[in-house]
């Protein structure tokens, strides 16, 4: 048997020497390290102190959060309590609405006693403008201030935008016409867009009227070379006053003779009238149609006078041409249509007064059409209801050429949804079997209402016109022959 005692133990000493000897290469620098420098030791924080700072994080980020949110409410705030655009109805009595940028009435601010009348026991803050407007609207008919036949409104915008401020002077006005017709008020509506300066505010102190009202004079006063005295005599009218006096002096209305073009923030004026009932349209054509010759084309065929622009032709006779030979017809270079927005413009620059428009279809039916914009060569007109691939007629009148030209009436044509190019550019000879469309005559008489004075102040002049563009034709037919 082995004994492996010894064996053992020399293999124990062994590791004991091979350990003494790992130590030995270990150099012993203890006494040569900089002790000057302190050593930090690393303490794991306690749950508390951990818990703090997790506490600490998540209220910063929640402050963070509740800053954002405090900002960009207070940001909404503002924009929803700042005035944005103010709105100025004109009666007699004279009202501003201060709106925000939602149309959202902010203040409902009376400018004399009338005003106060209107707005008694009304409270109009926050509320929508559309119902706004409506409810002043209904105030006046109820105080009296509108009845149902002469009447007069000036509707003003102030916006520092201009394109929000011709939206939303569209808007204005729809709502006042649709306010009116729901009350059974007929009414001439005036609008503007107006830009309040130191002048505007030194002629409303001093004739103690409104900005819109003011704005309004001024520009009339320098379209038409009146006095002081007038604006005087003006200011201490009502609208209806005003409106009976433009009527019946033929006074201009949104064109400045010093200006290059039309401005687009001038007064514009439109007609509401009620709808009548088919009792009174059939006796209306009665009594036209009376004494009328065959070859007339009855009222109820022909809603307005017009003449076709360019093609126009008729014989005139000498007395005719004589009253004729004054001023030029405005003539229509062509014609857009798109989404119920039609666009005219003409080849020559052309002023306005009491612009009017009238849109009907191949049988005779009538759309709704609203002047929206008049400018230096072109207009806009907004038509609802038009059918789809008509060709439809359009009348508009109260527009001359600038330069020597006389107030009247122009007649052209378009399809929905294209435009028919060769309706406007026909031939002379498709022109030569035009004739002049006319109205009926009828007796003379007074005007009955304030709408009726507004027409008949442009019916002499639609004449001449048509008159005019006799004379034009016929000069151009004579010398076609001479040259041939």
């Amino acid at each position: 048997m082995t004994d492996h005692s010894e064996t053992a133990w020399e293999q124990d000493e062994i590791e004991s020497h091979l350990r003494s000897a790992m130590d030995a290469l270990t150099p012993n620098v203890f006494d040569k390290i900089d002790l000057s420098t302190p050593q930090e030791i690393y303490v794991k924080p306690s749950r508390r102190v951990r818990m703090y700072r997790r506490m600490r994080t998540v209220a910063m980020a929640a402050a963070a959060c509740l800053c954002v949110a405090v900002l960009g409410g207070g940001v909404s705030f503002y924009q929803n309590h700042r005035v944005d655009s103010v709105i100025g109805i004109d009666v007699n009595p004279s009202i501003e609405l201060s709106v925000n940028r939602n149309e959202k009435v902010l203040q409902a601010n009376p400018l004399n006693e009338d005003a106060e009348t209107i707005l008694d026991d009304m409270n109009l803050k926050n509320v929508d403008l559309d119902i706004a407007v409506n409810a002043l609207i209904g105030s006046m008919v109820r105080n009296g201030y509108l009845d149902e036949l002469d009447n007069a409104i000036l509707v003003t915008v102030s916006n520092e935008n201009e394109k929000k401020a011709s939206s939303l002077r569209q808007d204005v006005v729809g709502d006042v016409e649709s306010s009116l017709q729901e009350h059974a008020v007929q009414a001439v509506v005036y609008d503007q867009r107006m830009k309040v300066t130191g002048e505007i505010q030194d002629l409303a102190e001093k004739y103690n009227i409104s900005y819109g009202k003011a704005y309004f004079l001024r520009e009339l006063i320098r379209d038409n070379d009146l006095t002081e005295n007038d604006m005087k005599k003006f200011a201490g009218m009502t609208m209806e006053e005003i409106a009976r006096e433009i009527a019946d002096r033929a006074y201009t209305v949104g064109y400045s003779k010093t200006d290059s073009t039309i401005e687009t923030d001038a007064a514009l004026v439109r007609e509401v009238t009620l709808p009548q009932t088919e009792e009174e349209t059939l006796a209306e054509t009665t009594v036209e149609s009376t004494g009328q010759p065959e070859n007339e084309p009855t009222p109820a065929e022909q809603p307005s006078t017009a003449v076709r622009p360019v093609e126009t032709t008729a014989a005139a006779d000498e007395d005719e041409e004589e009253v004729d030979s004054g001023g030029k017809k405005a003539k229509i270079d062509y014609v857009d249509y798109e989404s119920g927005s039609l666009n005219i413009v003409f080849k020559e620059k052309v002023k306005w007064k009491n612009p009017t428009v009238s849109v009907v279809d191949p049988d005779g039916q009538s759309y709704s059409a609203r002047i929206t914009d008049t400018g230096g060569t072109s207009c806009e007109i907004h038509v609802k209801g038009l059918p789809a691939n008509t060709e439809c007629t359009f009348t508009l009148g109260g527009v001359a050429v600038r330069d020597g030209g006389s107030f009247g009436t122009v007649k052209g044509y378009f399809e929905t949804p294209d435009i028919a190019d060769d309706l406007i550019d026909e031939d002379d000879d498709d022109a030569d079997d035009e004739t002049v469309e006319t109205k009926p005559s009828e007796t003379s008489r007074a005007p009955e209402t304030l709408t009726e004075a507004v027409k008949e102040s442009t019916h002499s002049e639609t004449e001449y016109s048509q008159m005019e563009t006799k004379q034009t034709e016929k000069e151009t037919k004579t010398d076609a022959e001479s040259a041939n």
